[in-house]
């Protein structure tokens, strides 16, 4: 019989690639879909029932309330509360009804912002996450240990996944977005104008970003491979200048680079926080998709969706 897997946060970036990537699995597996509109993950006896209803063999938490670096500084306790509810109670669902493994999704954003670079997974409490994210990443940071107690105390076969930067196609390109779809919109509105085109900060900082097919694979490779406590770093290791990225955005939609202006009375973030993935590479031999190629695609999508319906894009915080 074929397992059934419940991947919730359906209307994120890495749920539209998991519907993506349904036809090629659907010989072993039985998907099913979830987001908000369906059910709070914060209501913990609405989402007992909502889960019992589907009797899954697997769940993939994709559900998150996260956003770029505005939304971040100005959301702290939201971000905090509302991401430690919603992995609490799957865990909490998952031992009362006996799912068979759970894959809960960290983020790289929750490393100490002095660790030793790259990041090891080892490192992962050894300091203050970056503050300008400090709620998102404290909530996110529980999830390691609230791995580590509920496999000793409940014997739950749950794993985490560490993923880093995530984009790709029906990304949310909303005004609260993260850094790179946030550009992408805001270069594709002003491409048919001779208006400057701001980016915050001076553009010098580095980020690992990996496209959202690789990262619905890889947490399929750890739901069928993986069964350690330890979480893992599953994203890609190639790093991009923010000022790269956006030449690179620049030149994909064909717009003068000279119109592109750093406004650097804007933050920049945190300069670099490349991860080690080591750990998964050796153990599963993954392929990723060259930034530039997943970079091509997603604003192919970008594009032909928003000339075809733009209802269908994510451009406003209420959509």
């Amino acid at each position: 019989m074929k397992k059934r897997i419940l991947i919730t946060g359906k209307s994120g970036v890495t749920g539209a690639a998991f519907q993506n990537l349904e036809s090629e699995i659907s010989n072993k597996y039985e998907l099913f879909f979830s987001s908000s509109s369906f059910c709070d993950l914060t209501n913990l006896q609405d989402s007992l029932n909502y889960i019992k209803d589907i009797k899954p063999n697997y769940i993939i938490n994709l559900a998150a309330k996260s956003g770029g670096i505005g939304m971040s500084a100005s959301s702290q306790a939201t971000l905090l509360r509302d991401n430690l509810l919603i992995n609490i109670n799957i865990l909490e669902i998952a031992r009362k009804i006996n799912i068979e493994k759970i894959l809960l999704v960290l983020s790289s954003g929750i490393y100490p912002e002095k660790a030793d670079m790259p990041f090891k997974e080892s490192s992962l409490h050894d300091g203050q996450p970056h503050v300008s994210a400090y709620g998102y990443s404290f909530a996110k940071r529980i999830i390691e240990p609230s791995i580590r107690a509920y496999r000793e105390e409940f014997n739950l076969n749950v794993i985490g996944a560490i993923p880093n930067g995530i984009f790709g196609k029906n990304d949310n390109f909303s005004d609260d977005a993260p850094m790179l779809p946030s550009l992408i919109r805001r270069f594709y509105m002003a491409k048919d104008n001779k208006e400057n085109i701001e980016v915050w900060g001076d553009g010098s900082p580095l980020r690992e970003y990996t496209y959202s097919i690789d990262v619905a694979k890889s947490f399929l490779w750890m739901i069928e491979n993986y069964d350690e406590p330890i979480s893992i770093n599953t994203g890609s290791t190639e790093e991009n200048s923010i000022k790269d990225i956006a030449m690179a955005i620049a030149e994909i939609m064909n717009i003068d680079s000279s119109r592109i202006i750093f406004n650097t009375d804007k933050p920049s973030g945190i300069f670099r926080k490349p991860t080690d993935n080591s750990i998964f590479i050796n153990k599963s031999d993954f392929k990723f998709t060259l930034f530039k190629d997943g970079l091509v695609e997603t604003i192919k999508w970008f594009d032909e969706t928003f000339k075809n319906n733009k209802n269908d894009i994510k451009l406003t915080t209420k959509v």
